[in-house]
């Protein structure tokens, strides 16, 4: 009777288990991340603590306009990310175009749109955003030691001819410092 028992609780147990592995989201590490905005070495940079350490991801360096410092836009975009990830959108980042200006943004979809509200950075007209998202990625990645592919199983790829980089795969790669 015991062994029936205690065999019905394991297999109760083992159901409960696997569900909760089956139903546990994507990337767990990426609930357990915090950007934030910190000086280092004299340069505001955008940081995002993982579970593995600490993640620099952007430097900021020029001013966008007299209001908007490089320290004040590490303290917004930095709030931007960690808003985007508190409400579950930050899935892909891409570039686009709002009020005629360059921006990043947050797509929570392979061929997302770019709507004002989903913005992460804005840039000057003259900017390609494009541009800035590569190098951004080349960089991180050479950093690492990864190989760049672009394909849509990779950190950065082509989708319908914009480029997308999967933050979740972006972070998790990169190393901590």
């Amino acid at each position: 009777m015991k062994g029936k028992l205690l065999a019905g609780i394991i297999t109760s147990l083992g159901f409960v288990l696997g569900n909760a592995v089956a139903f546990t989201p994507e990337s767990k590490a990426s609930i357990d991340n915090t950007y934030y905005c910190a000086q280092l070495q004299g340069q505001w940079n955008t940081f995002v603590n993982t579970p593995r350490g600490r993640v620099k991801l952007v430097e900021w360096e020029t001013k966008f306009s007299e209001q908007w410092t490089p320290q004040k836009r590490c303290v917004e975009v930095s709030k931007r990310f960690q808003n985007f990830l508190d409400s579950g959108s930050l899935k892909y980042i891409r570039t686009g175009v709002v009020n005629n200006l360059p921006v990043i943004c947050v797509a929570q979809l392979r061929g997302g749109l770019c709507p004002e509200q989903n913005v992460l950075i804005t840039f000057n007209s003259e900017t390609d955003p494009e541009k800035v998202l590569i190098q951004l990625v080349n960089f991180r990645r050479s950093v690492s030691g990864q190989t760049i592919v672009l394909n849509e199983s990779d950190t950065a790829f082509y989708s319908q001819g914009e480029f997308y980089v999967d933050v979740n795969n972006f972070i998790e790669n990169l190393p901590a410092e």
